[in-house]
């Protein structure tokens, strides 16, 4: 027999929230349809799929709900509920056929009016409930649906909202959703459409698609590949989960790289890269106290795992195993997070981006490297900052580094020990509408390999040279002795917060302290 599920009062309509009346057994309670309104059964337990000590299903019938009811060994009074039905009449589809005679056509009508986020014909014309999917407009026209859909789907106690498991089994066209409607969060996996209800929409994508409007996390305590290389899976192969021989690569080039530049560095007497030798210790890292910080994530990545047992993998992984073989899968050795893109990797924030690190940041690239700031930009560092250019070859118009200010100063100091510039060649110094100062708390010295000299110290000038001394003008004055008075910068032996505050208002290379 078939009875409708009540609640404490008797009645057939939930109360508000109060969806679901069952006891701490999950019984509830139901009318039989030749019961009087106001009677109900005993509690009646309720069949699940699946049923054990802290496992199994549940699946318990609301109040309004249609039931299935049999009875134990035919007895009355052992009633258990093994179904739930839907009943009632909705609002399109086929109409009532009396005694076999049909009295009017279909009424298709009300389907037309669904669109991606509008759902139609979705309510009942007469009491009862209507299936959330069906293939009553398989049409073009209508819902687009000849009942592929199908799945789970709960209801908010006392509102509107949902969770649900929805199968979309439509040829060429298979998708899957896991979807709350509680901040629109849902997994979206196969052919992505919009849907409304039973109503099929529009093409929105096709593979993945992890959402929701509140916040979102991942995590993976032994490591993260995120990577746009395709790997093999399908029935005749399929690559290991830890596949990342081409993001792999890409590392092994920058190790490379970072080899090649170090070395450059190293001939031409600058800073070399820290993510080569070594950060706070040479041939190590806090990754791997064996390596350097890159060659360090390279081993990471390139761990090899038994296959054999979950204990073999750990093991290997413990021992940081990265010699291939047979049954070896790659897997990476440490809880580091890989991403490997094909083609391009892009960051983006509407406000700022940070990036901040423990050890090294290492930014490199086999061809150029864009740094661009609408408004200023700061390289501060606890130690040396090497910039080294042309180590391979000159660059465009033979330029190994170039530093230009269009417009206001250019500020170069050595606020701790000496300011020194050398070239192999020519040292051009031009100022094209003013003039160019050379001032010193001590001696200005002026020499030639060839054994010139002027020498500028205290109140003297000293001229000194192994050739001639030529003089060309058209007047020659001696004069008595004069004495310029030139004010030298005071150079801050720790932070000043008052120069600081000075520089940033009059945007100038010096100022007076205490002015």
């Amino acid at each position: 027999q078939s009875a409708i599920v009540i609640g404490a009062d008797g009645s057939d309509r939930p109360n508000g929230a109060d969806d679901l009346y069952c006891d701490r057994l999950g019984r509830v309670r139901i009318r039989f349809h030749w019961q009087e309104r106001g009677d109900a059964s005993c509690r009646v337990r309720v069949a699940q799929r699946a049923a054990g000590g802290g496992m199994g299903s549940q699946f318990l019938p609301r109040i309004g709900q249609e039931v299935l009811v049999q009875f134990l060994e035919n007895d009355i009074d052992r009633p258990i509920i093994v179904g739930a039905l839907y009943n009632g009449r909705g609002e399109g589809g086929t109409t009532p056929t009396p005694g076999g005679q049909r009295n009017a056509s279909d009424d298709l009508d009300c389907f037309k009016s669904a669109s991606d986020h509008a759902p139609s014909a979705q309510g009942n014309l007469a009491g009862g409930n209507s299936p959330a999917w069906h293939g009553a407009s398989s049409d073009s026209a209508g819902h687009r649906n000849p009942a592929a859909q199908w799945g789970v789907r709960s209801k908010e106690f006392g509102g509107s909202g949902y969770n649900q498991l929805l199968f979309d089994d439509t040829d060429g066209q298979g998708r899957v959703q896991l979807r709350s409607t509680h901040a629109a969060s849902e997994l979206n996996l196969g052919h992505l459409i919009h849907s409304a209800d039973n109503y099929r929409g529009s093409f929105r994508g096709l593979g993945a698609e992890l959402r929701t409007d509140a916040y979102g996390a991942v995590r993976a305590g032994a490591g993260l590949l995120v990577s746009s290389y395709a790997i093999n899976h399908s029935s005749a192969a399929r690559d290991p989960a830890g596949e990342n021989a081409a993001g792999i690569g890409v590392l092994q080039q920058a190790v490379r790289m970072a080899e090649t530049f170090t070395a450059a560095a190293v001939t031409h007497q600058t800073v070399a890269l820290a993510g080569q030798l070594g950060a706070a210790k040479a041939g190590a890292s806090v990754l791997d106290e064996k390596a350097a910080p890159l060659k360090a994530m390279l081993t990471a990545l390139s761990g090899m795992v038994g296959k054999e047992s979950l204990d073999a993998a750990m093991a290997d992984a413990g021992a940081r195993t990265t010699s291939a073989g047979e049954g070896k899968l790659p897997h990476p050795v440490d809880p580091v997070i890989a991403i490997a893109a094909k083609d391009g990797f892009g960051a983006n924030a509407g406000q700022s981006l940070q990036l901040a690190n423990g050890e090294t940041v290492t930014l490199m690239s086999g061809m150029d490297t864009q740094f661009v700031s609408g408004g200023q930009m700061r390289v501060h560092t606890g130690q040396a900052i090497g910039v080294l250019g042309g180590a391979v070859k000159a660059g465009e118009g033979g330029l190994g580094l170039q530093l230009i200010a269009a417009k206001d100063d250019i500020d170069v100091q050595a606020q701790g020990d000496e300011l020194k510039v050398q070239a192999r060649d020519e040292v051009n110094m031009i100022s094209a509408n003013a003039h160019i100062d050379w001032a010193a708390a001590k001696k200005i010295s002026l020499s030639t390999a060839g054994g010139a000299n002027i020498t500028i110290e205290g109140g003297n000038i000293t001229v000194q040279c192994p050739g001639k001394i030529k003089v060309h003008a058209g007047k020659k004055s001696f004069l008595p002795p004069q004495q310029l008075s030139y004010k030298l910068p005071i150079l801050p032996q720790s932070v000043c917060v008052e120069c600081l505050a000075k520089r940033a208002l009059q945007r100038s290379a010096f100022i007076n302290k205490g002015a």
